[in-house]
């Protein structure tokens, strides 16, 4: 069976999972950057009263409203929502996840039950996770250069 084969057969569900972030349409893009900087996570997931995952306020937005000189504290996260939504679902293949990821270049990545409700939140990482456990012997880290990196001196 192919790399394409499994990541067709196996499910969402099998990667590892963070805790969103989640906040209200409403929520301050101040009180969303702390709950970021606190739980160390690159966004924040706006979600309906049942939910459902309707926005993502990320880094890039950040930036977006510190480009334009606007208060983190006077402004709601839905102002400055990323086009960058992407929520699957845990039953899904896990190549969704693998496309959005490569193809698209989607860091953040929602999944939800199968009744649309937010469960966790994958991407990136949950990839780089799944394939160094998944394909050890495939999955190779090498430093640049020609030192091996026992040899080499850190900050040299």
């Amino acid at each position: 069976m192919g790399f394409r084969d499994e990541l067709d057969q196996d499910t969402v569900g099998n990667l590892p999972l963070r805790d969103a972030i989640v906040v209200q349409h409403d929520t301050t893009a101040l009180d969303a950057v702390k709950l970021m900087r606190e739980k160390s996570l690159g966004c924040a997931v706006i979600v309906d009263p049942g939910g459902t995952p309707t926005g993502l306020f990320s880094e890039q937005s950040l930036v977006d409203m510190l480009a334009r000189d606007l208060s983190l504290a006077d402004h709601p996260v839905s102002d400055f929502t990323d086009a960058g939504l992407m929520v699957v679902r845990s039953s899904d293949p896990l190549s969704r996840v693998w496309d959005a990821v490569e193809r698209e270049g989607l860091r953040f990545v929602f999944v939800t039950d199968d009744e649309g409700r937010l469960i966790g939140v994958t991407g990136q990482r949950g990839i780089a996770e799944y394939l160094a456990e998944r394909f050890p012997q495939q999955v190779l880290v090498q430093r640049l250069g020609n030192t091996p990196w026992m040899q080499q001196r850190e900050g040299a």
